[in-house]
């Protein structure tokens, strides 16, 4: 990771935000960064060339495409992971796959450490068209037998914020809280073949220039007005949740997580999970249905720099939130992580 000005720190928090949907968008970012339009595209770029980002482009809500989600979680011996992972991570509507469990640098009675030896071991997250979902999840099921795969749907969104800031670290001020977001009623929209193809053009990683969405605009066929016309009704309406730069923790600097996991009494789990959630370090937040196999409700994703700062964090949150019995499932390895790709 290269030296940073404290503009560029700033900078670096903003593009990760997204981009305004503006005739100049960099000047704009600029401005609002104190910096030159050159300084701010030549900075992403760089980002990208040294490979600390994975991309620039447009972060879509799948649901409000038409897709359904869910995160889902296995226990499968330590001996057959890398054999069954083939058959989970080839799945497109695959975007994260990940072993999680406990790290041996840390003392197994730290408080998150898994108390159960067998608490599902592997976890992942499907989302595909909604009604091919059940068919697609029934495939997989049938791939990967004997092992189980249970499903966890999200019935409650307090975050999903997936911003890094690299000065701070260790930070102790919280975001403003958000309202919970019932996903059972989320509202999904007809696109037409046209606007489906902007969305397939606009997941992809986007040319980083002054006349950002002019070039857009152009690839596509359409007037510049139109689009940002399309864009902005579709920022207004949750399609579309920001066009930015999408890092790659590991590269610059975040090299550990963990899911935290709670279990909640329902009276208490929207004014709980908007507490959590205000947590910077905190990038998802949800609320999931309770298992026999797995007995917590309130998920949460934390970052952090190093094992002994996310089993801190856990503890630190825990403790803020008067929450206990939880526990920290740290991500062991990790076997895919991509962009999700639509129609």
């Amino acid at each position: 990771m290269f030296e940073m000005t404290d503009k560029e720190a700033g900078l670096f928090v903003a593009v990760q935000r997204g981009i305004p949907v503006a005739e100049r968008p960099f000047a704009a970012l600029a401005e609002h960064c104190g910096m030159s339009e050159n300084e701010v595209i030549g900075f992403v770029q760089r980002l990208l060339f040294n490979g600390e980002a994975r991309r620039f482009g447009a972060v879509f809500d799948s649901r409000r495409l038409g897709y359904r989600s869910a995160l889902c979680c296995m226990w499968i011996p330590e001996a057959q992971i890398p054999v069954v992972a083939q058959h989970i991570i080839a799945l497109r509507g695959v975007t994260h796959a990940y072993q999680r469990g406990w790290i041996d640098e840390l003392p197994p009675d730290s408080i998150g450490a898994p108390r159960e030896n067998e608490w599902p071991n592997f976890w992942f997250t499907l989302a595909v068209p909604a009604k091919s979902f059940s068919q697609e999840l029934d495939t997989l099921r049938a791939r990967c037998a004997p092992y189980s795969i249970y499903e966890l749907p999200a019935l409650n969104r307090f975050k999903i914020d997936v911003v890094f800031d690299l000065r701070k670290g260790s930070r102790d001020e919280q975001v403003e809280a958000r309202p919970a977001i019932d996903l059972n009623s989320a509202e999904s929209y007809e696109l037409t073949p046209g606007q489906q193809a902007i969305v397939r053009y606009l997941e992809g990683d986007l040319p980083v220039t002054a006349d950002f969405y002019g070039q857009l605009a152009n690839h596509l066929g359409l007037e510049k007005s139109v689009l940002l016309q399309t864009l902005t009704l579709w920022k207004g309406s949750g399609v579309l949740r920001r066009i930015g730069l999408l890092l790659r923790h590991r590269e610059v600097g975040f090299l550990a997580n963990g899911m935290c996991c709670w279990n909640v009494p329902q009276a208490d789990i929207l004014e709980v999970g908007r507490r959590v959630s205000q947590c910077p370090e905190v990038t998802h937040c949800y609320e999931r249905p309770l298992l026999e196999i797995f007995p917590f409700n309130l998920f949460a994703m934390i970052h952090t720099t190093a094992w002994q700062d996310t089993q801190s964090l856990f503890q630190r949150i825990s403790d803020d939130c008067g929450l206990s019995g939880g526990q920290l499932l740290l991500s062991v390895r990790e076997y895919k992580k991509t962009s999700m790709q639509f129609f």
